[in-house]
């Protein structure tokens, strides 16, 4: 139906509720989980591994943190190379 006949068109795909076609909603909660995952997994991952150097220094070396700690820093990168949509 063309506009010039009196029918109103809604562009914005979400029909009568005035919402968008639920892309926008979807991005408002992954936005900050992907940030949490980006940068929070490298950091705690900074602190795993400062904790198992100050715990080493006192003799207790752990390679399980040490490990740990190279885990969540590799992740955090990982995840920087997956495109998003």
């Amino acid at each position: 139906m063309p506009e010039s006949a009196g029918g109103t068109t809604d562009r914005s795909g979400g029909g009568l509720t005035g919402r968008s076609n639920g892309r926008s909603n979807s991005r408002t909660w992954r936005t900050p989980l992907r940030l949490a995952i980006r940068f929070g997994l490298p950091l705690v991952g900074a602190f795993v591994i400062g904790r198992a150097v100050v715990a080493s220094i006192g003799g207790n070396i752990e390679r399980g943190h040490f490990a740990l700690g190279i885990l969540l820093i590799a992740l955090g990168f990982a995840s920087r190379i997956v495109s998003g949509r």
